[in-house]
């Protein structure tokens, strides 16, 4: 090729290239996320534009994250924009894939939303929400520390090494034993229930006082069985926000009586956190992290913590230790009409309670208790959300197992004070018996599988007509509950109790049927316009049944109705002092039912042994013991679902941004769970060890040998019933400046007044002291009580709360003075004479002014002193607490906080006279350090 057809193809050559970067540019993809300059608050929905020799915009999500999968490369002013936040306008060069993430400055508004109690939700009855600012503050090792930011809650030095229970809308002073309120609170996770109906983990029938009273049975305070949720094992490290309905929740929530907690874990995308708290009980390490694969739209968190807990940290023989784990995923594919969305979490959670005698304090160097809970489960959400005008909107579906492995690990030594008879029969009737073992250790071991799976469906439909706008809801649930479990496991020879006639025998959990609640709901959501006026209506119905329980229960495939509707009107806006007013009214009715659990519906058998012959001799040869075994089945085919029904008024104010809120609030419920006590007449031969000449035998002798006694005596077991009342008023009010912007301060004032009816709801049942005879013997007569047994508590307090937000320090400060204004208790009269009797033939006879003479019916009379029903008033308590927190750029905060740093609780005299004199409680304090990586 010559020089000039080089150099003019070079040429070519040239201004093609250059023809070809004209025509062509290199296209990127950016992402990112947009948090706000002070903390690590969503800055959600915020506008991004993108100008340069082209223009792109978009939007973050609802976690403050976005990606443009396309843009050309070049350089970009930046604009980030909205309404919570100062307008930020940064330059920027894009040359490749590359990540641009942003900080802003909040606006004063967005101050105003952080709360460090829990808010009130407006238009919604009785629900509070605690989001995560407040519980960085709060500073909680469990979900039980959360209760105090309620109407009516207060700061306690927690107890981990016993159960856990809540309490919603009770006095601090209400009774132990009434547990329907926290079996009847639903709790739910993502959008799945906490299930708890096939727990059986009990020591009870096994284990007993000694003859004493000393206490023998370690697992009395840490059990849960029909008590509900445990909240020592809900870690809160991952927890985003949690709402507690305390008054009618929607009907897609069922299987409840008392309320709703709904928790919901973070989602996307969060730095490496490290959480180390510390105080004089416990100590708890959390670490978490969460990713945002925003190409894939894709998000997954995970996280792990531990807690170590003593109840007294000067004593090592007891503690709870309990570690959580979990890994969730959230995936949705969407295009412009529709969006799916696929959630998925696999949890992990061990408990362990420990308790060890101290060998320096203590003989029994044998003695333990350990009780192990480990749980798996697995979540899946698939949402379907249609963007467009049809009537259906949405598609829910969820479904959950959860597995779980419960071990209860017990040593006790045991030492017979005499010849002690060894009953241990599985059948019925008399028989020969041996001797128990002088002295052994013996051992216990209670096995759980407790298996739950929870499936349900929903639907959303939304349509208006005129000035109405509905939305329904149509849903159907099932829950699914077995427990695979070995039972209470142990040596009949080597029993671990030695003194009770009334005692249970080995069963396996696995034999016991499944329980399955089948549940159907609708509900409509309708918002009324009428002019300036504005009316929400939660109108609804849910249908639930117990399928699959054998016909002879009451409660076999009977159709529970709950009925419920809240109303809340919203009248017109309007302007006081150039000032914007909101006031809205809202009141509300509803039915709820809780189902029996497993325990209830399917108890052990009661053994009851009476020792009819032990005749010991010098002689081991010509020892013999003889007793008789009769089996009492316990079930309840009477028993039914407890019922409560709830009724509420509220009113809500706002005006410049201090809001008022009250709720007055009645509940009745007198088909609450209990365990009542039942009689039953047993006969046995009671041999007269001296009917025989012990010189002269040769041989072992037999029970024809003796001459004896016909004997016929009555016997006390329980059975589960409806006969708890539970009568519940009260008025709960929160008040809430706004926050002052000098200072960035807020003042709350919230509260409580509650006046609660504890009762037995249905006729008691009461034998003659065991120490008193009638006609030379004795438990000859059983007495029938219809009379009322309630007890009346009641409770005002406040909570004022000053909380100040300084985001431009990283500091948060706040002081609360928690006044328990009174709390009293006071039972209601009663004359202790009987309504009728029930005599050794068990026949039922009237109790007459005759009666009351009888030699022998006359210790059926209960006395009580008057004073018994003189009410019982405990004047003011009132504690001072602070805690702080400080955020050094966003990557470490430290805490602290001083529970009681100031107490008053004058001495007081009570109705006898005697003066009561309280001393201030000691403080109890802790700090945490937190790190964002």
């Amino acid at each position: 090729m010559s020089s000039v057809s080089l150099k003019k193809f070079m040429l070519f050559f040239a201004v093609f290239l250059g023809f070809s970067r004209v025509g062509y540019t290199q296209n990127y993809q950016v992402k990112g996320k947009v948090e706000s300059l002070f903390g690590a608050d969503k800055a959600a929905f915020v506008n991004i534009v993108f100008k340069g020799d082209k223009n792109y915009s978009i939007s973050t999500n609802e976690r403050g994250e976005y990606i443009l999968r396309t843009i050309a490369a070049g350089k970009y002013t930046v604009s980030f924009s909205s309404i919570n936040f100062k307008l930020k306008t940064i330059d920027f060069r894009i040359i490749s894939d590359t990540v641009l993430n942003a900080k802003l400055e909040p606006l004063q508004r967005l101050l105003e939303e952080v709360y460090v109690t829990a808010s009130q939700v407006k238009g919604r009855a009785s629900t509070s929400v605690i989001d995560r600012k407040a519980m960085e503050l709060l500073q909680p090792s469990s979900f039980t520390d959360l209760l105090e930011l309620l109407p009516g809650g207060r700061t306690i030095t927690p107890n981990l090494t016993q159960m856990n229970q809540i309490r919603l809308r009770e006095p601090s002073n209400a009774p132990t034993g009434y547990n329907t309120g926290s079996l009847g609170t639903a709790f739910y996770i993502d959008g799945a229930p906490i299930n708890t109906g096939a727990n059986m983990q009990t020591t009870s029938g096994v284990l007993d006082d000694d003859p004493i009273g000393n206490p023998m049975n370690p697992n009395s305070s840490r059990i849960s069985v029909n008590r509900g949720v445990d909240m020592r094992s809900i870690s809160t490290d991952q927890i985003e926000k949690v709402e507690i309905v305390r008054g009618i929740p929607s009907v897609e929530y069922g299987d409840l009586t008392s309320g709703l907690v709904n928790i919901e874990r973070k989602k996307g995308n969060t730095p490496y956190t490290a959480r180390m708290k510390a105080d004089g009980f416990s100590k708890l390490y959390a670490i978490g992290k969460g990713v945002s694969i925003l190409e894939k739209n894709l998000f997954i968190n995970s996280n792990v913590d531990f807690l170590d807990s003593k109840a007294d940290p000067r004593d090592n023989y007891e503690n709870y230790k309990r570690i959580t784990a979990s890994v969730r995923t959230e995936k949705f594919w969407e295009n412009i009409n529709n969006r799916f969305t696929w959630s998925t979490a696999l949890d992990y959670a061990t408990n362990i309670d420990n308790e060890r005698i101290d060998p320096d304090n203590s003989y029994a160097l044998t003695d333990s208790y350990r009780s192990t809970f480990k749980s798996y489960s697995l979540n899946n959400a698939f949402k379907f959300k249609f963007n467009n005008d049809k009537i259906l909107k949405s598609l829910d579906f969820s479904t959950k197992v959860s597995y779980q492995e419960d071990v209860i690990d017990l040593t006790r030594w045991v030492q017979a004070r005499s010849a002690t008879v060894l009953v241990n029969s599985l059948v019925e009737g008399a028989h020969y018996a041996n001797y128990v073992t002088p002295s052994y250790a013996a051992e216990l071991d209670v096995e759980g599988k407790p298996l739950y799976v929870f499936l349900k469906g929903v639907s959303t439909l939304g349509f208006s007509q005129g000035t109405v706008t509905h939305q329904l809801r149509l849903g159907t649930e099932y829950n699914y509950s077995k427990n695979f479990g070995g039972g209470q496991i142990y040596d009949l020879n080597y029993p671990l109790s030695l003194n009770s006639v009334s005692s249970v025998r080995p069963r396996a959990f696995k034999d016991i049927p499944a329980l399955q609640n089948f549940s159907f709901f609708a509900e409509d959501g309708a918002k009324i316009l009428a002019g300036a006026h504005r009316i929400d209506v939660t109108a609804g119905l849910r249908t639930m049944a117990m399928l699959g329980v054998d016909n002879k229960y009451d409660i076999a495939n009977k159709v529970h109705f709950d009925p419920r509707i809240n109303m809340v009107w919203h009248l017109p806006n309007f302007s006081l002092a150039g000032k914007n007013v909101e006031v809205s009214f809202g009141t509300g009715f509803g039915v709820q039912h809780k189902l029996p659990t497993m325990d209830m519906l399917y108890p052990n058998k009661t053994y009851i042994d009476n020792i009819q012959l032990n005749y010991y001799h010098n002689n081991p040869e010509f020892i013999r013991a003889n007793a008789k075994t009769t089996i009492v089945n316990t079930e309840n085919y009477e028993l039914k679902a407890a019922r409560n029904l709830k009724g509420e008024i509220n009113a809500d104010f706002s005006y410049d941004g201090n809001r008022l809120s009250v709720t007055y609030f009645r509940e009745s419920m007198s088909s609450g769970f209990r365990p009542m006590s039942r009689y039953r007449v047993v006969d046995y031969k009671l041999y007269d060890n001296a009917s025989i000449d012990a010189s002269t035998i040769t041989s072992r002798p037999n029970v024809e040998d003796f001459a004896y006694t016909e004997m016929k005596e009555y016997y006390g077991y329980s059975v589960s019933s409806n006969g708890s009342g539970m009568f519940k008023e009260g008025i709960e009010f929160q008040f809430s400046t706004k926050r002052f912007s000098a200072i960035n301060s807020r003042f709350t004032l919230n509260g409580a007044w509650f006046n609660n009816r504890y009762k037995s709801s249905v006729v008691n049942y009461g034998i003659i002291s065991t120490t008193v005879f009638t006609e030379g013997k004795v438990r000859q007569y059983i007495g029938i009580y219809d009379e009322d047994e309630g007890t009346n508590f009641q409770q005002f307090n406040t909570n004022l709360t000053v909380d100040s937000y300084l985001p431009k320090l990283g500091l948060m400060l706040s002081a609360s003075a928690q006044s328990l204004w009174f709390t009293s208790d006071k039972e209601n009269y009663k004359t202790g004479v009987p309504i009728a009797y029930m005599d050794i033939n068990e026949n039922v006879l009237p109790y007459t002014e005759a009666s009351k003479t009888d030699a022998n019916l006359r210790w059926l009379l209960q006395n009580y002193n008057d004073t018994k029903f003189i009410e019982s008033r405990v004047p003011i308590n009132l504690q001072v607490n602070i805690k702080a927190s400080k955020d050094f750029k966003d990557k470490a905060r430290i805490s602290m906080f001083v529970s009681r740093l100031l107490t008053y609780a004058p001495s007081y005299t009570t109705f006898n006279g005697v003066t009561m004199v309280r001393q201030g409680a000691s403080p109890y304090f802790g700090m945490e350090l937190n790190f964002n990586l």
